[in-house]
Formats: structure tokens, C-alpha cells, sequence
């Protein structure tokens, strides 16, 4: 893990992950709801390869929506973070929770799919490599893995230490990477993956290349 990675773990250990929280109260519902039901599309679609029970991992959960989204679809699902209040937060949600990196903790037994949702944002291009690889070791064949990573030609830099304003602001800076999709392409392949389907996505401050790989 980079020390990069490192110190963004830290903060929302610390201030970040209460912060986040707190902002999602005050998102607006209709947008909210709006995206949502987008994502919750994509999520259906992702692992629709998957059969009903199969074990999915959400990494970076947050407060657990994004894993009901997948316990509705009728896996089983185990949610994961690194900081104590998204933990909480998620048990809350009804979620069975584990406290996990993807670039360093032992995964799960029989992984059918894993979900990381603005996870890579801050990885370093070695993170991203790492955690391809880690990923495509713990899924079962024919396992589906599901994430994002940040366009670099909406930034006018690789890489940077940034606290992004609005539903994004935690009051303290984080590292942040930006990527083009030929890079994640040829990681993804060097990883031992396939692509199953890849698409741009518009957001406020970023907009993002999203994957769905299978071992």
C-alpha cells in the first residue's frame, strides 16, 4: 500500500468518514434518488451473471447503501471500510460488516462478485495494479468486479492532495488520482481479467470511467 493510500485511510479514520456521513443528510433527495436508481440499474446489470446467494463484497461501503442496493438483488453481502463510523454506519443498515483493505487484508472464502464504488480515486497507479490482482486471485471463476476511477481529462494534473467542495468536503485534503481508460484497460488485462463492459460517466467536479470485469 502507498503511503499515499496511507494517509487518505487516516483522515477518513479519523475527521473523514463522520464528515461524509453527515453530508449525506444534507445531499439533496430527488438527485440523490435520481442517481441511485442509475447506479442500481448498472449494479442489476453487473452481476446479473451471478446466481441468487452468491457472495458479493462491497470494499469501501460508506454507509451501506450501496450494499443494499446488492442485498436486494439477493446475494449474500458482506459490507467492508477501514473507518470505524462508516462501519457503524452500515451495521445500522442492517449489514453484516467487516473491517477491510483491499490492498492488504485477506479476503473473504468463495467471492462470487466485488463492488468498489470511488474506492480507486485514491490509488496510486501501483494501488490500482495491486488491487487488480489481489481481486482477481479472491473471485471465484467467473466472478464479477465492479468499480470506477476518476477521467483524467476533466483535471489538469495525474495526481493530487485535494478536499473537494460541496457533498465531497471533509475538511481535510486527500490524495486523489486521475486515470485514462487505456490504462485501466491494460491493468485490468495484465491483472487476468476480461472486460464485460465499460462506460463514461457526467458528475459535478469529476467524471468517471466505470468497469465491470470477469475472472
Amino acid at each position: 500500500m502507498s503511503l499515499e493510500n496511507q494517509k487518505t485511510l487516516e483522515t477518513y479514520s479519523t475527521i473523514g468518514a463522520q464528515k461524509y456521513l453527515e453530508n449525506n443528510t444534507k445531499r439533496d433527495p430527488k438527485h440523490a434518488s435520481e442517481k441511485r436508481k442509475i447506479l442500481a440499474k448498472n449494479i442489476g446489470d453487473a452481476f446479473s451473471s451471478l446466481p441468487t446467494g452468491a457472495k458479493v463484497l462491497e470494499v469501501g461501503a460508506a454507509d451501506g447503501d450501496n450494499s443494499k442496493i446488492l442485498e436486494s438483488l439477493g446475494f449474500d453481502v458482506t459490507a467492508s471500510d477501514i473507518a470505524p463510523a462508516f462501519l457503524e454506519a452500515c451495521k445500522k443498515n442492517g449489514l453484516k460488516t467487516i473491517k477491510f483493505n483491499l490492498l492488504e487484508d485477506e479476503f473473504p472464502a468463495d467471492l462470487s462478485g466485488l463492488f468498489a464504488w470511488r474506492v480507486f480515486v485514491h490509488f496510486t497507479h501501483e494501488d490500482v495494479l495491486l488491487a487488480l490482482s489481489r481481486a482477481y486471485n479472491a473471485l471465484l471463476p467467473g466472478g464479477r468486479f465492479m468499480f470506477n476511477v476518476i477521467d483524467r481529462a476533466t483535471h489538469n494534473v495525474t495526481e493530487e492532495i485535494v478536499d473537494f467542495s460541496g457533498d465531497y468536503n471533509i475538511g481535510a485534503g486527500r490524495y486523489y488520482a486521475y486515470y485514462d481508460r487505456d490504462e485501466i484497460v491494460e491493468m485490468a488485462a495484465k491483472a487476468g481479467f476480461r472486460i464485460i463492459k465499460d462506460w463514461h460517466e457526467h458528475g459535478g467536479h469529476n467524471d468517471w470511467f466505470c468497469f465491470v470485469l470477469e475472472k
